[in-house]
């Protein structure tokens, strides 16, 4: 798709928008528009800034050209015909200078500042560490509450010189905030090349370059096993890859898995009945799971 040049029309983005009636059914909807081809995945309701109806859940998703964002609505049509699935366009780029009125700097657990790089950090937050994440097209900026709980564990887990795997890394914030908490290193896979290629770029930004292994490497082909390992996805792929993932826990290591809905918490749960809970936390609707893994 042209983004324009001197003299050219402005640029048109295509973003496809379907509402859903609660946040399982936008679950399973937005697994749907990332295996349509989907670039990103935003969740609206009536928590977020660019508000959903109440109790109900908007998404919008952001695709390469207008060709892509047509297939994906009419695949969603044909399976969903009343989710009002339709493309909508922003045109030209002022649309993100006006995301920055969202992001802020904001402190995450005892330890860590998340902030875009146009925010300075606060007097406020000398001596935390500062994680630099801008909000982008894919992958996460750290506002969800998913990302926000595993950053949390993190915060209050990495004591310096750990392995950390990362498991469906997408942009690489809890792979580049392990590091910078003192992680060793951070091992950061997913099955998407756009996510490795984000990931690279904040670990450089971050100055972390050179700790942060990022690839598309299957989780049953990473070397070895890490004594803290995270994965931020979804209920049912955390259940289908239950025992690769344990298989990469180190004895006496840590697992810690986020993108759970609470309602889903005990299948999440039974699925790792190997391994012992530590403790689950909560924020608003979704959990993260703590779990340990014993001597083999």
């Amino acid at each position: 798709m042209s983004r324009g040049g001197p003299g050219s029309a402005p640029p048109r983005y295509p973003y496809v928008h379907v509402d859903v009636e609660d946040a399982q059914r936008a679950e399973v909807v937005a697994a749907d528009l990332w295996e349509l081809g989907a670039l990103g995945v935003e969740e609206r309701d009536d928590s977020t800034l660019s508000r959903g109806a109440q109790g109900a859940v908007t998404l919008v998703a952001s695709f390469t050209d207008d060709a892509a964002a047509r297939r994906a609505v009419e695949q969603l049509r044909a399976t969903a015909p009343d989710c009002g699935a339709h493309v909508e366009h922003v045109v030209g780029d002022a649309w993100r200078d006006a995301w920055r009125a969202y992001f802020r700097a904001t402190p995450i657990g005892a330890r860590l500042l998340l902030r875009p790089s146009w925010e300075p950090v606060p007097a406020s937050a000398v001596g935390r560490v500062v994680l630099t994440i801008d909000p982008g097209n894919a992958f996460g900026s750290g506002i969800h509450e998913t990302t926000r709980l595993v950053l949390e564990a993190l915060d209050r887990r990495v004591r310096g010189g750990e392995r950390v795997l990362d498991v469906g890394c997408g942009s690489g914030i809890l792979a580049v905030a392990a590091c910078l908490l003192g992680a060793a290193e951070a091992v950061a896979i997913d099955i998407e090349p756009d996510a490795v290629a984000v990931t690279r770029d904040n670990a450089t930004r971050n100055g972390v370059a050179e700790r942060v292994d990022a690839s598309t490497t299957p989780i049953d082909r990473v070397a070895g096993r890490f004594p803290l390992v995270v994965a931020n996805i979804q209920a049912a792929p955390l259940i289908a890859m239950a025992g690769s993932l344990l298989a990469r826990v180190d004895a006496g290591g840590v697992l810690v898995l986020s993108g759970v809905l609470a309602e889903h918490q005990d299948a999440v749960i039974a699925a790792f009945a190997r391994a012992d809970v530590e403790e689950v936390r909560a924020d608003g609707e979704w959990v993260a799971i703590v779990l340990s893994q014993g001597a083999r």
